[in-house]
């Protein structure tokens, strides 16, 4: 089947999901468990967003339970007998009792393989970053966004010699009236040329690599290509070879005897030969980032050691926590207010109490 769910982006939200029915039981109505996933997925979200210093998220998330629960079905964990609410299957509670005892690699594998088995267009997106490396999506620059040029520059990565074609295509149908409109129009022609015949709709996509990054089966970093700028969606896993000692071999059954097989970047950061390599790496990386009274942007930071390293980006965050915790720490964090948002988070350090963090230097 395909996934269809624009808002349900965070595979969070099925762990809520996985708790509320557990806790409510079959036996209470859906509308009720419903309006109880709704509110749990709402507090996580607020929650989320004031830790993070991001605005507070848009909607209500009153029609977000049902769909969770749905998804839940569909993925195996949960089930729904006629006139009854929703209860978990065995995978499912197998599945809690993970999320409970905090196994969270293996709750990740358990969850990477219920949705590649369950959502054909979810793997058909993964696939294509796993075989061509990544998906150039373009952040329009509002004083250029009508130049057929500058149009065909934002495509290249993508359209290669077609691309003055096909932003000279663009200019004429006459969709360029905005820098938004343009963004919107250029991103949808880039994801009709790696997705074709079919294509994807950018909604679905947007919403699709949200929540493959919350598998840590995708990063989304920020990149600059002849003065251009991009969001690049690149998958910190391997469809050929282990790349890396970290990456674990993961094979999904299809349908009949089909196999979905690729190697999962799953690096253990608590392990001190990994650690020192990811320290190597972001000491390297800073002799070629521009710093600012010797502190340098954490985000850009990550993006590039990420990259080198092919590792997913929560990866690299609890791989600086460690760093962190060593006495004397290699490194030293700070904070500005600016720059912050949903696609630059800064990091999360919860000790004592939770403070973040988007200024990194060496120490």
């Amino acid at each position: 089947m395909n996934i269809s769910s624009y808002n349900v982006t965070d595979v969070g939200y099925h762990y809520i999901g996985l708790r509320v029915l557990a806790n409510l039981g079959s036996k209470r109505p859906r509308e009720a468990q419903f309006s109880a996933v709704s509110a749990n997925v709402l507090k996580y979200a607020n929650d989320k967003s004031l830790r993070l210093m991001l605005p507070a998220p848009r909607g209500d998330f009153q029609t977000v339970g049902e769909k969770v629960c749905q998804e839940l079905v569909h993925l195996g964990l949960a089930e729904a007998p006629y006139g009854s609410g929703y209860g978990l299957t065995p995978l499912g509670r197998e599945s809690l009792e993970l999320l409970n005892q905090k196994h969270h690699a293996e709750l990740r594998r358990r969850m990477i393989e219920r949705h590649l088995k369950t959502y054909d267009n979810l793997r058909e997106v993964l696939t294509k970053q796993l075989d061509e490396y990544a998906i150039w999506s373009p952040v329009v620059d509002a004083k250029r966004f009508s130049h057929v040029e500058y149009i065909a520059q934002l495509l290249k990565p993508t359209y290669g010699s077609d691309a003055l074609e096909a932003a000279d295509n663009i200019r004429l149908s006459g969709l360029t009236e905005s820098a938004k409109k343009t963004e919107d129009v250029v991103r949808q022609a880039i994801l009709d040329r790696v997705y074709a015949p079919d294509g994807i709709r950018l909604p679905l996509f947007r919403s699709m690599c949200d929540r493959l990054a919350s598998l840590r089966l995708v990063n989304i970093m920020r990149a600059t290509v002849d003065d251009c700028e991009f969001a690049k969606y690149y998958s910190p896993c391997s469809s050929g070879k282990s790349l890396m000692t970290w990456h674990v071999g993961l094979s999904v059954t299809l349908n009949g005897d089909n196999q979905f097989q690729f190697f999962v970047s799953e690096p253990d950061m608590k392990d001190e030969v990994i650690c020192d390599f990811l320290l190597a790496e972001l000491l390297d990386a800073l002799q070629g980032l521009r710093s600012q009274a010797g502190y340098y942007d954490l985000p850009q930071v990550r993006d590039t050691v990420c990259e080198r390293m092919w590792i997913p980006e929560a990866a690299f965050d609890e791989g600086v926590n460690e760093l962190l915790d060593r006495q004397p720490s290699p490194v030293t964090v700070g904070l500005t207010y600016e720059g912050i948002s949903g696609r630059r988070k800064p990091l999360v350090r919860s000790r004592e109490s939770i403070q973040i963090f988007n200024l990194l230097r060496r120490a």
